[in-house]
C-alpha cells in the first residue's frame, strides 16, 4: 500500500509541476526509486483521482485513529487539488475549504479601522503629521532589502538563528525523552519568487531556509521571520525521525495544500509565542501591530482578487491605503494571492494565503495559551513535536482534547 501511496503523491506533484510549476511534494525523505520521475508518463486527472479513493479506501485498514483520520484528509486535499488543476470550475470558497478544512473570511471596514487604530496608538512617539505619514516613514527608516538584506542573512540572521535554536533546546526540545539529530540550517538568498522567505527541508535533519531579497523586510521584525522558519526545520527533523523509527513511510513526503499546511504554518506563526521572544519596545508594537492589520488586509485582497474579481491597480490602491505600504510595494505583495500568475498559469499559492492567519488564530496560539494557564506546556509541546499525526486540521481537538 505505501508504495503504491506515494507513487500517487509523486504523479500528483509532477501534475502540479506541469500546470503550476510547483510541486505540492514539499520535501522527501523516503525511499530512492519510489516517487515517480518528471519524465514518467503522467497519469491523467481521472486516474489520479482513482487512485486517490482507492487509497482512501485502504486507509480504513490503519488501526491509529489519528494517523488514519490525517493520512485519509490529506488524500482528500488532493482529490480537490487535482480537480482544480485539471480545470474544474471550483469556487474559491469551495477550494480553500477543501484542500484546508477553513473558510474564506473577509474582514469588515469596522474591523480594519480597529486595527488601524492600534496601529496608530502604537505609532503616537514616531514623527509625522498623521499615521499613515509617521508608519511610511518608519517603514523607510527601518526597511531592508537587495544587497544590504543579503548581508543581512549573512551575517545577523545567522547569529539570531543560533540563538532560536538555543531558545528551541532550552524551552522545548529539552524536555523530551529522547534527543533528536539536528544538523542545522544553511541560510541563502534568492531573488523573483512571491514569498518573502521559505523552509526547503532537505531531509537527513537539515534544510536550507531562503529569504527572498527582492522583498522588503523591516529590521525589527527579521527575528520573526527567522524564527518562524527555524519552526519550519524542527518541526520537520521531528517529522522525519519518527518516520525513520516508526517505519511512518506516509510521512516521508512532506505535502503543501493539506489540512496539515494550516497547522504549520500556524505553528510557525507562534514560535516566538513559544520561545518568549520579545520585541524592542516601541518598534515592537508597532511591528505586532502592522501584522496584524497586514494580515487582515491580505486576507480581504486574497477574497478580492479571487472572489471579487477586482483588478490589480484596485487590490494594490486598497493595499496602499489601509496598511500605510507605498504603492510600489503594495503592487508586488499581490503575486501571492493572485488567481494567476505573469505568465497565466494557475497560481499554485493563491489559496495558501489563509494558512497563516487561522492556524495561528484559530488553532495553535489558543491551545497553547490554555496549556500555559493550565501548567501543561509540556505535554502540549510533546503532542505538537512527538507526534506528527496531531498535526492537521482534522486530529487537532482529538489530539490536543486532554490538554
Amino acid at each position: 500500500m505505501i508504495e503504491d501511496y506515494l507513487r500517487l503523491l509523486g504523479q500528483i506533484s509532477n501534475f502540479s509541476i506541469k500546470v503550476t510549476g510547483t510541486p505540492v511534494i514539499d520535501a522527501y525523505f523516503g525511499p530512492p526509486n519510489i516517487l515517480p520521475d518528471i519524465t514518467e508518463k503522467a497519469w491523467t486527472p481521472d486516474k489520479l483521482l482513482a487512485c486517490c479513493e482507492t487509497q482512501i479506501f485502504e486507509t480504513k485498514e490503519i488501526e491509529d485513529e489519528l494517523k488514519r483520520i490525517a493520512v485519509t484528509s490529506d488524500l482528500e486535499s488532493m482529490k480537490v487539488l487535482v480537480a482544480w488543476l485539471s480545470g474544474e470550475k471550483i469556487p474559491f470558497v469551495r477550494l480553500v475549504e477543501g484542500l484546508f478544512g477553513v473558510t474564506p473570511i473577509k474582514f469588515s471596514q469596522k474591523e480594519i479601522r480597529k486595527a488601524q487604530q492600534v496601529v496608530g496608538d502604537a505609532s503616537t512617539t514616531l514623527p509625522g503629521s498623521n499615521v499613515s505619514d509617521k508608519i511610511l516613514r518608519w517603514r523607510e527608516e527601518n526597511k531592508i532589502t537587495g544587497d544590504a538584506l543579503k548581508r543581512a542573512i549573512e551575517t545577523e540572521v545567522v547569529e539570531r538563528a543560533k540563538r532560536v535554536d538555543e531558545l528551541f533546546c532550552k524551552i522545548i526540545f529539552r524536555h523530551f525523552p529522547t534527543k533528536v539529530e539536528n544538523r542545522g540550517v544553511v541560510y541563502k538568498t534568492v531573488k523573483g519568487e512571491p514569498w518573502t522567505a521559505y523552509n526547503y527541508y532537505k531531509g537527513n535533519y537539515e534544510s536550507t531556509n531562503v529569504f527572498n531579497i527582492d522583498k522588503s523586510f523591516n529590521k525589527h521584525s527579521l527575528i520573526g521571520v527567522v524564527a518562524h522558519e527555524y519552526e519550519h526545520h524542527a518541526a520537520n527533523v521531528f517529522k522525519e525521525k519518527y518516520c525513520r523509527e516508526n517505519a511512518a513511510l506516509d510521512l516521508s513526503a512532506l505535502l503543501l495544500h493539506t489540512k496539515r499546511c494550516i497547522i504549520d504554518e500556524g505553528t510557525a506563526n507562534c514560535a516566538r509565542d513559544f520561545l518568549g521572544l520579545q520585541l524592542d519596545s516601541p518598534d515592537g508594537a508597532i511591528v505586532e501591530s502592522l501584522s496584524q492589520l497586514g494580515s487582515m488586509v491580505g486576507l480581504n485582497v486574497a477574497y478580492m482578487l479571487n472572489l471579487g474579481n477586482a483588478d490589480d491597480e484596485t487590490a494594490a490602491e486598497y493595499i496602499a491605503s489601509e496598511t500605510f505600504t507605498p504603492l510600489h510595494e503594495a503592487k508586488r505583495a499581490l503575486a501571492f494571492s493572485k488567481p494567476l500568475t505573469s505568465t497565466g498559469k494557475l497560481n499554485f499559492w493563491a489559496p495558501y494565503v489563509y494558512t497563516y492567519f487561522f492556524g495561528r488564530r484559530d488553532y495553535v496560539l489558543p491551545t497553547f495559551q490554555n496549556a500555559e494557564k493550565k501548567g501543561r506546556t509540556n505535554e502540549f509541546f510533546k503532542t505538537l513535536y512527538l507526534n506528527p499525526y496531531s498535526r492537521s486540521t482534522s486530529t487537532w481537538k482529538m489530539a490536543f482534547s486532554k490538554i
